[in-house]
């Protein structure tokens, strides 16, 4: 199942009331354990109640580096 096919359930969820570990265990029973943790709907449900509906990703990951690998290595 695609991550996005997950969160639009975790909308859904959210929308009915229901609460996150209930959510959680509601998609791990239908679609597999370990498919979603309490903790990722939490995190999910935090992004809702601010009114974002967006179910993309937000971007993650390292700072853009300040020095190009070419730099590097013509000073090696």
């Amino acid at each position: 199942m695609e991550r996005s096919e997950i969160r639009t359930i975790m909308k859904y969820e959210f929308l009915r009331g229901t609460t996150a570990s209930q959510t959680a265990r509601n998609i791990n029973n239908v679609f597999g354990y370990s498919v979603t943790t309490q903790q990722t709907v939490s995190n999910w449900f935090a992004k809702f109640r601010t009114g974002n509906f967006n179910l993309t990703n937000e971007p993650h990951g390292r700072p853009e580096s300040k020095v190009s690998n070419d730099d590097l290595k013509s000073h090696h």
